[in-house]
């Protein structure tokens, strides 16, 4: 009775509060707002619109604790309120209590079943919790309300970017951008979504938009920080010419550079340039590389056998060591990785010396952990030495740096074994073993390598490992109405010869599209010299998707608009390959002259795609053209090629280890009979 009497006395006083608190309220200013409220309040305690709106400008400020417990007052007093559900249902989620906010959400969607935003509301809970099905579907059904609603197009994008499905996010937001192109969460959803893509260039708008009106936005700064990192190419002008298969222009720098400083970085980099040329071949490669090394890698001063002490009991566990940067990169977590966790502890005491980032999950799985980032080329040596290594395994090699291929120089280790990144010769004799396979080096061809060749079985030198094969929709010819030929390859194997024998087959398949997608083509620059040299060969460039890299995942997921891959030449893919078919893409390839060009070719040897390996470019061509026309085999590969991937001997890793242990057995066997 007392409350009672105390509104009723003061009703017109409560009135002109609420009225200044609602003033204060629409303009922002909150505090104000719910310092008047608590007047109110202190004159009726249970006046419910007081104690709603107090939590509703405890929400706003970011209170959200307090926001829950007026708003749970406000919800005892009018159980029945869909504002009172909906800002609870609101608050909770501000602060995670994601269970208890959907009870709230789906009541309030219940009782306003034609409401977007109530829809929307559900959406973005399951979003929360991770079930971007359900998420997808109540976003769906808020646009069939009301079609321009902006926040369900923006969160469908969401949903597809975070299921790597770059293409189907970029159509949603650009959707969002039509509806209202000054959208701070548009602009820099679209900004985010072409960093990811590889174009960053096309980035740069969007956020200097909202960086106009916002300068202190944290999001857009932080965006406009990866684009600066990657609109520039920081390469010294060779690399440039490389990285973009200008492989001529770059070997005529690099030899008027070696011609000034015969470094070992200057010649490795010519050497590059050997591999990835036309003009070049193995033999060609063999040559420079003992040229060089008679001229500078001492080989008159490395360890003779006999100075080694390790014990020679042939058939003891043997210390084994793999130093390389990239046991965290991709490739190395798939290929890697699973050796780590098969190998024989009885027959190998593995030492892993990992100059990369630290990886923790390598620890467990190896008997010995070295980290030797920072260690000097001599330090590196001494801890070899110590360690007493029986076979090193150099995953690096010569090519690919950073490496310790100037420590490797002295021979820390009585055997070193140059396998995994390039099945070609080190050059040097610090290396005395190679591990290839039986399909890229061909007996014949041995007399390009100094190192004795010991083959892995099955056209591999590694083996895959990526789980169940994935679910992939149909090729993208049944949407879109035209075949899509693509090639994600590293851009230094995309020669001139390369890209004219596209050009040629888009001229066969008509309204054929090429997707290209490389490092390289995130600079505008090399887009648009590759769209003018495809426009000088009379393909248009509305027929080019060009984009920079992106993450792995999302590399992957672009492989769904693919139809055809393929490869580059003299110089094939490796890892490219692998992952196009593992996504039921089928892959054109010419099997070249010498190992540079047959890495592709053992792969879909060692499937039975033998029927897509051509011998010369015009066979490749034709190949393309007749696949392209075969589509009822395109339908079949894409549900059908990554099971039939797990069966050849790229999948077969336990295999794989276990003759892998053997060929480490042999060399060392065959090293003690001849090290006397």
């Amino acid at each position: 009775m007392n409350s009672v009497h105390v509104e009723n006395s003061n009703q017109p006083g409560i009135a002109v509060i609420m009225t200044d608190a609602i003033a204060f309220h629409q303009n922002g200013q909150l505090l104000e707002a719910i310092d008047a409220y608590q007047q109110v309040l202190a004159l009726d305690p249970v006046n419910f619109e007081a104690i709603h709106s107090v939590g509703r400008a405890a929400h706003q400020m970011g209170q959200w604790s307090l926001a829950e417990d007026f708003l749970r007052a406000a919800l005892s007093l009018r159980q029945d309120s869909i504002e009172v559900l909906n800002d609870l249902g609101l608050a909770l989620l501000s602060q995670g209590k994601l269970a208890q906010s959907l009870d709230y959400l789906l009541c309030v969607m219940e009782r306003s079943p034609d409401s977007p935003e109530a829809i929307f509301n559900v959406a973005t809970i399951y979003y929360d919790l991770g079930n971007l099905d359900k998420a997808m579907q109540y976003c769906i059904k808020a646009i069939s309300l009301q079609s321009n609603f902006l926040p369900a197009h923006l969160r469908i994008g969401m949903i597809h970017y975070k299921l790597d499905d770059l293409h189907r996010a970029q159509e949603s937001f650009a959707k969002a951008y039509l509806i209202d192109p000054d959208n701070t969460d548009t602009l820099n959803l679209l900004a985010m979504h072409k960093i990811a893509q590889g174009r960053p260039d096309e980035a740069l708008p969007y956020v200097t938009q909202v960086l106009s009106q916002h300068p202190e936005h944290e999001f857009a700064n932080g965006l406009m920080r990866d684009i600066t990192h990657n609109l520039h190419d920081r390469a010294s002008t060779k690399e440039a010419y490389y990285n973009a298969g200008m492989i001529d222009l770059a070997e005529a720098i690099a030899r008027d550079e070696l011609a000034k400083n015969n470094s070992v970085e200057n010649h490795n980099f010519l050497l590059k340039c050997y591999l990835a040329s036309n003009k070049h071949s193995a033999h060609d490669y063999f040559e420079e590389s003992r040229t060089w090394s008679k001229q500078h890698a001492h080989e008159e001063l490395l360890p003779h056998p006999g100075e080694f002490k390790n014990d020679r009991n042939p058939d003891r566990r043997l210390r084994v060591g793999i130093v390389g940067d990239y046991f965290f990169n991709v490739i190395g977590i798939h290929t890697l990785y699973p050796f780590f966790v098969l190998y024989d502890h009885q027959q190998i005491e593995l030492y892993c010396y990992n100059f990369g980032p630290d990886e923790d999950e390598i620890r467990p799985l190896v008997d010995h952990y070295r980290d030797i980032n920072g260690r000097s080329d001599a330090e590196f040596c001494d801890l070899v030495r110590k360690d007493a290594i029986d076979i090193m395994l150099d995953i690096n090699g010569r090519i690919r740096t950073p490496n310790y291929f100037e420590a490797l120089l002295k021979q820390p280790a009585p055997i070193q074994v140059n396998w995994y990144n390039l099945p070609c010769t080190v050059g040097v004799k610090a290396y005395n073993y190679a591990i290839t396979d039986d399909y890229c080096v061909r007996p014949e061809e041995e007399d390009v390598y100094v190192e004795n060749i010991f083959r892995m079985p099955t056209g591999t030198i590694c083996a895959w490992a990526l789980g169940e094969p994935p679910a992939v929709p149909p090729p993208p010819f049944e949407s879109n109405g035209y075949i899509t030929f693509g090639c994600f390859g590293d851009f230094f194997k995309v020669n001139e010869e390369v890209l004219t024998t596209w050009a040629e087959l888009l001229k066969r398949v008509p309204h054929s599209r090429l997707y290209l997608k490389s490092n390289n083509l995130r600079l505008v620059a090399e887009r648009e010299r590759v769209s003018d040299f495809f426009k000088r060969h009379g393909i248009e460039s509305n027929r080019l998707l060009l984009e920079g890299m992106s993450q792995y995942n999302q590399m992957k997921k672009s492989y769904e608009w693919i139809d055809i891959g393929l490869d580059t030449f003299p110089y094939s893919s490796g890892s490219t390959t692998i992952n196009a078919l593992w996504q039921g893409v089928p892959v054109i390839a010419i099997e070249g002259n010498d190992w540079r060009g047959r890495s592709t070719a053992a792969v879909l040897a060692g499937c039975g795609l033998e029927r897509f390996i051509a011998q010369d470019v015009t066979e490749y061509i034709d190949m393309a053209v007749s696949l392209a026309k075969d589509t009822a085999q395109l339908i079949e590969l894409r549900a059908n090629l990554a099971k039939h991937l797990t069966t050849s001997p790229q999948w077969q890793f336990e295999k794989f280890t276990r003759n892998f242990e053997s060929r480490l057995r042999l060399i060392w066997q065959h090293w003690l009979q001849h090290s006397e």
